[in-house]
């Protein structure tokens, strides 16, 4: 018997066990049996909780063209690049990893609450930059780079304070950045993603399209639960 029929099994007896009324040693037992019954049931309401996410996150994965901005025109005509981006990564320690799901167009970033899927941020290289070359998962960070002949272009993601942080910045500027969408100086926002300590070892890799037949190639091994 598998851990959930084990739980449901016994959640149905202590659930009998609560309703019990006759003046036995049973009756005695019954506040224990209610508790205990209550502590099953919350478990499972975790289970479908984390179930939930998981299966909202799958749902969206699908459709992943048809959610993805793309602020320049550059796709192709069925909306997808030839490569994806896939992953997750639990920015505000809440337990459920975001989804991270994009293309060398646009990335965007999705949370599970309040039994919801909610799109936190649309990330895309300013204009000029336009495609995505390289992608960075470090220091609780997600780093869009865009590199260019004399220089790069950086779009970053994280939680800090109690929020999430968007950032903008490239090097043909060096003396202007942008989080959340307020202009400030470099070194605020590399206090920030710290863009000048990005290891090799932190790229995230591309996930290759099927050429014949467009579908996605998934490798599920790679989206850590």
């Amino acid at each position: 018997m598998n851990k959930k029929n084990f739980l449901s099994c016994f959640l149905v007896i202590a659930l009998t066990g609560c309703s019990y009324s006759g003046r036995t040693a049973a009756a005695t037992a019954q506040p224990q049996e209610c508790q205990t019954a209550a502590l099953v049931q919350e478990s499972l309401d975790g289970t479908k909780q984390e179930d939930s996410w998981q299966t909202a996150y799958k749902d969206i994965i699908s459709h992943g063209g048809g959610h993805l901005p793309d602020p320049y025109q550059l796709r192709g005509i069925d909306g997808m690049n030839p490569s994806v981006y896939l992953g997750t990564h639990d920015f505000n320690g809440d337990g459920i990893p975001e989804l991270i799901l994009g293309d060398g167009i646009s990335v965007s970033v999705y949370t599970y609450e309040n039994h919801g899927l909610k799109k936190e941020a649309d990330l895309y290289e300013p204009e000029g930059w336009y495609i995505i070359n390289e992608l960075y998962l470090q220091n609780n960070c997600l780093i869009l780079v865009s590199n260019g002949s004399d220089g790069c272009g950086y779009v970053g993601f994280t939680w800090q304070n109690s929020a999430y942080i968007t950032g903008t910045h490239d090097d043909y500027n060096p003396d202007r950045s942008y989080l959340n969408d307020v202009e400030t100086a470099y070194k605020a926002f590399d206090d920030v993603f710290h863009i000048t300590n990005l290891e090799d070892d932190c790229k995230r890799s591309l996930i290759k399209r099927n050429k014949e037949s467009g579908d996605l190639t998934w490798d599920w091994s790679d989206v850590r639960w």
